[in-house]
């Protein structure tokens, strides 16, 4: 009987511990479709007439689970939207935003759980005339 009891109670503990390590994957919950995950925004210095902006923010599209996240950018009375896709592997990763040292220009990154490597991955960048929106790195996960 001790010989079928170990057995029985080592595959029980496996399977626990599978369940356990499944929650825990769980655990990490993507944002509502139409939640803003980040924003920033800075003053344009060049303009002291008006105090314009320069903001953006990054919201959870329907397809966040796929990583899919869409970007509203206004610099001051203009606007401009865009949408960029987290690399394959990444769908989990939270997007961050940085400012630019390249002057009116956001870097938007993401950082991977349990990790706080900052990976630069999209640009927004604006002057008076037009707003740019561009990929500026890949990676492979």
């Amino acid at each position: 009987m001790k010989f079928f009891v170990a057995p029985i109670t080592a595959t029980a503990l496996f399977l626990a511990a599978c369940h356990d390590a499944a929650v825990q994957h769980k655990a990490i919950a993507l944002p509502k479709p139409g939640t803003t995950v980040a924003s920033a925004e800075m003053l344009l210095r060049d303009d002291t007439l008006n105090n314009f902006t320069f903001s953006i923010k990054i919201i959870a599209d329907s397809s966040v689970a796929q990583g899919v996240y869409d970007v509203d950018a206004d610099y001051g009375p203009n606007y401009a939207a865009g949408q960029f896709t987290l690399p394959t592997g990444a769908e989990n990763a939270t997007p961050v935003i940085h400012t630019d040292s390249a002057g009116h220009s956001f870097v938007i990154g993401f950082k991977i759980p349990g990790d706080t490597t900052f990976y630069d991955y999209y640009q927004v960048a604006g002057t008076r005339t037009s707003m740019k929106m561009q990929y500026i790195k890949a990676y492979t996960f």
